[in-house]
């Protein structure tokens, strides 16, 4: 069984031990000598993805603080599960994220940090949350900085809800104008429509379309459609949290030409020479 999670006390790295009973329950162990007392306990979870991992996540706290006395505690959630589901969207439904905020509220955090969170819902419902923003997780890719700082290519917000956190990329970089993309989306089918560009004049640049996260990519295959026929050069993707459940090669055949994500979620197997992994390390260090 993988183990996601690493955990340092005082700045000093302890092994962990993980794996799953006959009945499915899963189990952790910390295999070195816990101290008495520490000041700080540091976990790192990443890719959590279901109840298995925050059981683990739940009981290597249980076990620290079982043995040691923690001044503070501090986890690292670089892909915050559930972050879509950010309210109630239909009849029916559930606000997910509230759900799995009052499981993570339990474990008192002293400081969440999560990057680049979907929404505010999250600071709303996570106790103790400190979000990294999209643009200091963006600017850990020297090649991207640089060309965007030489105005070798312009920012495109992919949506509404990409204006905000755009605008904050644009003012790292001192990119003066950035373009506007608009689209309709079914909440109940998932399907997307009316693809158009608001703002703008893409034609005979270098785009960069720059969102929070991608899953199958519909989004931004739709977007460079657009894109391209308003004249830009190229399009290429950053995005904070790579999903891909479709693969990368779906978006690099249908119209993107380069990707730049974190390994937040992606896996180190997928960089290639047009996709560009950004190391977690670097921004969880910055």
């Amino acid at each position: 069984m993988k183990n996601n999670l690493h955990m340092t006390l005082d700045n000093r790295s302890l092994a962990l031990d993980v794996g799953r009973f006959p009945d499915g329950a899963v189990w952790l162990k910390v295999k070195d000598s816990l101290p008495a007392q520490a000041n700080t306990l540091r976990i790192r979870a990443e890719r959590m993805q279901n109840m298995d991992d925050f059981m683990l996540l739940a009981q290597l706290v249980d076990a620290v603080r079982h043995q040691c006395d923690v001044t503070f505690s501090h986890l690292e959630l670089p892909y915050l599960p559930y972050a879509r589901q950010d309210r109630h969207m239909q009849p029916g439904d559930s606000f997910a994220l509230k759900v799995f905020a009052g499981l993570l509220n339990s474990l008192n955090f002293d400081r969440v940090l999560v990057l680049d969170p979907h929404s505010e819902a999250a600071a709303a419902a996570i106790n103790q949350l400190v979000a990294i923003p999209q643009q200091q997780c963006l600017a850990q890719s020297a090649s991207l900085m640089a060309a965007l700082a030489q105005g070798e290519m312009m920012l495109v917000a992919p949506d509404a809800g990409a204006l905000k956190k755009i605008h904050g990329v644009a003012q790292t970089v001192g990119a003066t104008e950035y373009g506007i993309l608009s689209k309709q989306r079914d909440v109940t089918t998932g399907a997307l429509t009316g693809f158009s560009l608001l703002a703008g004049d893409v034609k005979g640049k270098n785009v960069l379309i720059v969102d929070d996260l991608c899953d199958a990519g519909g989004t931004f295959i739709g977007s460079a459609q657009v894109l391209r026929d308003a004249g830009a050069r190229s399009v290429s993707l950053y995005v904070t949290h790579g999903i891909f459940s479709k693969g990368v090669e779906h978006l690099l055949q249908q119209g993107i030409d380069q990707i730049y994500c974190t390994t937040s979620y992606a896996t180190a197997d997928i960089a290639q020479e047009r996709v560009e992994l950004i190391d977690i390390n670097t921004i969880f260090n910055a």
